[in-house]
């Protein structure tokens, strides 16, 4: 389970890279596609800070 929550947390961050270059490199043409990208990141954090919680949760059950 660990390797596949890694494996989240890898792909995720892998999108999120991808997209703030996307807009920290000026390819952005109007601001409909400017939002479209800061949702898909601000979604993208959202999974994140879910899969950690929830690896957090998973790991400290293990350590009782």
């Amino acid at each position: 389970m660990l390797e596949f929550a890694e494996a989240v947390l890898k792909e995720v961050r892998k999108l999120q890279s991808q997209s703030e270059q996307i807009v920290l490199n000026g390819t952005i043409t109007d601001m409909e596609r400017y939002r479209f990208m800061m949702g898909r990141l601000e979604g993208l954090k959202m999974v994140e800070d879910a899969v950690k919680s929830l690896l957090k949760k998973v790991t400290d059950e293990f350590d009782e």
